[in-house]
Protein backbone atom coordinates (compact mmCIF):
# COMPACT_ATOMS: atom_id res chain seq x y z
CA UNK A 1 0.00 0.00 0.00
CA UNK A 2 3.01 2.33 -0.07
CA UNK A 3 3.97 4.52 -3.05
CA UNK A 4 6.49 3.21 -5.59
CA UNK A 5 8.14 5.17 -8.39
CA UNK A 6 10.07 3.60 -11.27
CA UNK A 7 12.36 5.93 -13.19
CA UNK A 8 13.89 5.74 -16.64
CA UNK A 9 16.32 8.19 -18.23
CA UNK A 10 17.92 8.29 -21.67
CA UNK A 11 19.81 10.78 -23.80
CA UNK A 12 20.06 10.99 -27.55
CA UNK A 13 19.90 13.15 -30.65
CA UNK A 14 17.13 13.38 -31.58
CA UNK A 15 15.67 12.94 -28.09
CA UNK A 16 14.30 9.42 -27.74
CA UNK A 17 10.74 8.32 -27.25
CA UNK A 18 10.61 6.72 -23.79
CA UNK A 19 8.08 3.98 -23.08
CA UNK A 20 7.19 1.89 -20.03
CA UNK A 21 5.88 -1.61 -20.72
CA UNK A 22 4.51 -4.44 -18.64
CA UNK A 23 4.80 -7.43 -20.91
CA UNK A 24 3.59 -6.19 -24.30
CA UNK A 25 1.24 -3.56 -22.79
CA UNK A 26 2.35 0.09 -23.06
CA UNK A 27 1.75 1.79 -19.70
CA UNK A 28 3.19 5.20 -20.51
CA UNK A 29 4.92 6.71 -23.53
CA UNK A 30 6.32 10.20 -24.11
CA UNK A 31 8.95 11.93 -26.24
CA UNK A 32 11.00 13.48 -23.46
CA UNK A 33 14.53 14.84 -23.17
CA UNK A 34 14.88 14.05 -19.48
CA UNK A 35 13.22 11.02 -17.91
CA UNK A 36 9.94 9.17 -17.66
CA UNK A 37 8.47 8.07 -14.33
CA UNK A 38 5.97 5.32 -13.67
CA UNK A 39 4.22 6.01 -10.35
CA UNK A 40 2.11 3.68 -8.24
CA UNK A 41 0.49 5.81 -5.49
CA UNK A 42 -0.41 2.60 -3.58
CA UNK A 43 1.41 -0.49 -4.78
CA UNK A 44 -0.66 -3.69 -4.63
CA UNK A 45 0.20 -7.38 -5.16
CA UNK A 46 -1.33 -7.17 -8.66
CA UNK A 47 1.42 -4.69 -9.61
CA UNK A 48 4.13 -7.34 -9.20
CA UNK A 49 5.80 -8.36 -12.45
CA UNK A 50 8.35 -7.44 -15.08
CA UNK A 51 8.52 -3.83 -16.26
CA UNK A 52 10.60 -2.58 -19.19
CA UNK A 53 11.67 0.89 -20.19
CA UNK A 54 12.45 1.40 -23.88
CA UNK A 55 14.25 4.38 -25.39
CA UNK A 56 13.99 4.67 -29.16
CA UNK A 57 14.90 7.18 -31.84
CA UNK A 58 15.79 6.88 -35.52
CA UNK A 59 19.30 5.65 -34.64
CA UNK A 60 18.24 2.70 -32.55
CA UNK A 61 16.52 1.22 -29.54
CA UNK A 62 17.70 0.37 -26.03
CA UNK A 63 15.80 -1.22 -23.17
CA UNK A 64 16.13 -2.21 -19.53
CA UNK A 65 13.85 -4.45 -17.50
CA UNK A 66 13.22 -4.87 -13.81
CA UNK A 67 11.26 -7.26 -11.66
CA UNK A 68 8.90 -5.65 -9.13
CA UNK A 69 8.16 -7.83 -6.10
CA UNK A 70 5.37 -6.85 -3.71
CA UNK A 71 5.33 -8.37 -0.23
Amino acid sequence: GTPVELGCEAEGRPPPLLSWFRGVTVLREEPVSTGLRLVFPRVEPDHAGTYSCVAENRHGRHNRSLQLHVA
